[in-house]
C-alpha cells in the first residue's frame, strides 16, 4: 500500500485532502491493545495537513492531524521501546490475504500481521509542537 487514501475507512479522508497522501512517517500518539478482541490500534499524526477541510474545522484553528488505524485478527506482534518520541517510518504490505505493518525508528519498533485493516478518521488540533 502506497496511499492512506487506498485503505478502508478512508471516506472521510478522501473528502479532506484533494490528493493522494503517502504512507509514510508517523509521530505515534497510542497503541492500544485488545487481547480479548486480538484487535490493535494505533493513533498517530502525519505531516499533511488538510487541504479542503470542512467549514468548522477551519473555524477552530489547526496546525496538526491525526489518523490511525484499526487492526483485527493480529498476530506476531512484536514491540521494541515503546513508548517513544521519535518520529516511526510506516509501512503496510499487502501479503496474500494478509498485512504486514511495520512502524519503525533507529530504536523502537512495532511489527504485526493483520487480516483486518482500517483507517481511522481523521482529526485536526491546535498543538505548539507539531510535526
Amino acid at each position: 500500500m502506497n496511499y492512506w487514501n487506498e485503505l478502508e475507512g478512508s471516506k472521510l479522508f478522501n473528502m479532506v485532502f484533494s490528493r493522494n497522501i503517502p504512507i509514510g512517517e508517523i509521530k505515534l500518539f497510542a497503541l492500544n491493545i485488545d487481547n480479548n478482541l486480538s484487535t490493535l490500534t494505533l493513533a498517530f499524526d502525519i505531516r499533511e495537513i488538510p487541504d479542503t477541510p470542512p467549514k468548522k474545522w477551519d473555524l477552530i484553528g489547526y496546525n496538526a492531524c491525526r489518523i490511525g488505524i484499526t487492526c483485527n485478527k493480529v498476530k506476531d506482534l512484536t514491540t521494541s521501546n515503546i513508548p517513544t518520541q521519535q518520529i516511526l517510518n510506516l509501512s503496510i504490505q499487502l501479503i496474500g490475504n494478509e498485512y504486514s505493518i511495520s512502524a519503525t525508528s533507529d530504536t523502537s519498533e512495532v511489527k504485526f500481521i493483520t487480516s483486518a485493516l482500517r483507517l481511522r478518521e481523521p482529526s485536526v488540533y491546535l498543538t505548539e509542537s507539531s510535526f
